[in-house]
């Protein structure tokens, strides 16, 4: 009963973000709330068909607590017809005993390894921002490539003469690798978010492994360039993780500021959010495919120098702070 109660309440506030998001009369949004609206439909009913109308009817009498939700995962826009996938989903979900993942945890949480899991070496560990990269800071986006969108991110970037990072899922990029090219046309880096943006930080070794290769071979053969840094999806993390991300060559990278973005706060909020977590060497969490995002993104890079920030990518902000 409790796991029904529990899904409940992670739907309710998914379904309260959804619902929030504001309106803009383009195709690829008006398809994507269509495709949001189906989902959040068919999960009522299956909540209301194991007996969750009645859990939904207590929801506001007293001495009924829901107990809190992990940490939602930034959204990203599916592609219309998905490679095949290479290894089962796995569900996002916080165990008794675990804790979800934030900023400044090392890795545990929802991606919190077996029981006698080896530790993870100590040059495996992720990289949340760099030290000594002097007042330089990384601007980073997950979850592309978006049709509709990523091409807005690049004409904000461009115009606004910066660079950053894109974190890009593999499937998506295989099914637009036009977008992936403009990327790189504008002198931005891509990396890896994956294959298919599973939580892999509870898989295998080799489950990992198979999944960051596939991403980085099809991210390779678009840009022609090998891929250097990985991004956990929801930041899920464990030892077995970590190992593959070396196995394949791969800097884990996460990130030290995080404006929840994908909770669509509002451009203002995004931009206050940054502004009071950035130091020098920040790397910043953005995503794509968020109206609130994309509207923000011009005015923070302009108020980040005005504070004297140098905007680079990852790979120069790790230079300039002298990272092997």
């Amino acid at each position: 009963m409790s796991q029904v109660v529990k899904y409940v309440a992670e739907c309710w506030s998914w379904g309260n973000r959804v619902f929030r998001q504001p309106w803009r009369p383009d195709w690829p949004v008006i398809i994507l709330r269509l495709e949001q609206f189906a989902t959040l439909v068919g999960l009522v009913a299956v909540i209301m068909t194991a007996g969750g109308d009645s859990l939904v009817r207590s929801a506001g009498k007293p001495g009924v607590h829901f107990p809190a939700a992990p940490t939602p995962p930034g959204q990203y826009l599916e592609a219309v017809k998905q490679p095949v996938m290479t290894i089962s989903p796995v569900v996002p979900a916080v165990a008794k005993g675990e804790t979800a993942f934030t900023p400044g945890d090392q890795p545990g949480g929802w991606g919190s390894s077996p029981p006698g899991a080896a530790p993870p070496r100590q040059d495996l560990q992720p990289l949340r921002q760099v030290a000594g990269a002097g007042h330089r800071v990384a601007i980073t986006f997950d979850d592309g490539p978006s049709p509709g969108w990523t091409d807005r991110y690049l004409k904000v970037l461009a115009a606004m003469g910066t660079r950053a990072t894109f974190f890009m899922v593999g499937s998506q990029a295989v099914a637009h690798p036009d977008l992936v090219k403009a990327v790189m046309a504008g002198n931005n880096e891509v990396a890896s978010h994956s294959w298919r943006h599973a939580n892999l930080g509870k898989v295998s070794r080799e489950a990992a492994r198979e999944d960051l290769s596939q991403a980085a071979s099809a991210l390779a053969a678009i840009t022609g360039q090998k891929v250097k840094y990985f991004r956990p999806p929801y930041g899920a993390m464990g030892p077995n993780l970590l190992a593959a991300a070396g196995d394949v060559g791969e800097k884990t990278v996460t990130w030290s500021v995080d404006p929840r973005d994908w909770s669509n706060p509002g451009p203002q909020a995004i931009i206050q959010r940054v502004m009071a977590n950035v130091r020098d060497g920040s790397i910043i969490l953005l995503h794509e495919a968020h109206p609130g995002t994309l509207i923000a993104l011009p005015i923070l890079i302009k108020e980040l120098r005005d504070r004297g920030y140098e905007i680079v990518t990852v790979s120069e902000l790790i230079a300039a702070g002298k990272i092997p």
